[in-house]
């Protein structure tokens, strides 16, 4: 949380505007108080800023859903430094293919995770 915090503070974000999970792992959006109150505290042309997507959202339907809302509401979404249009055709292709290799990572973990506990049962 610290590297994360700091990391939004050198990109510009003001530490009032910052939003915690505290304690969340997971693949999805239940129990992230953080996260809603950030996504309530956006407004028409701000950016809404993670520093990694996978830090964001886990699945591609939950990643979809919270980037659609925010285009609706005419707010932008920034991974680290670089900002992007939702309806621009480049800018979704490249945050789908974010939300789908944080799904596949997610995935992943949680085989190797199934697989480690599988063998230390038996």
């Amino acid at each position: 949380m610290i590297i994360q915090t700091e990391q939004l503070l050198a990109l510009g974000v003001p530490q009032d505007r910052i939003y915690i999970d505290c304690g969340f792992s997971g693949t999805t959006r239940r129990n992230r108080n953080g996260l809603d109150q950030a996504l309530a505290a956006v407004w028409p042309g701000s950016v809404f800023t993670v520093t990694k997507f996978d830090r964001f959202a886990r699945n591609m339907a939950e990643a979809n859903e919270i980037l659609t809302d925010l285009s609706n509401r005419g707010v932008l979404f920034g991974v680290g430094a670089t900002v992007h249009d939702w309806n621009d055709p480049f800018g979704r292709l490249f945050l789908q293919t974010l939300a789908m290799v944080a799904e596949f990572e997610a995935n992943i973990g949680h085989q190797r995770t199934r697989e480690g506990m599988a063998l230390a049962k038996s």
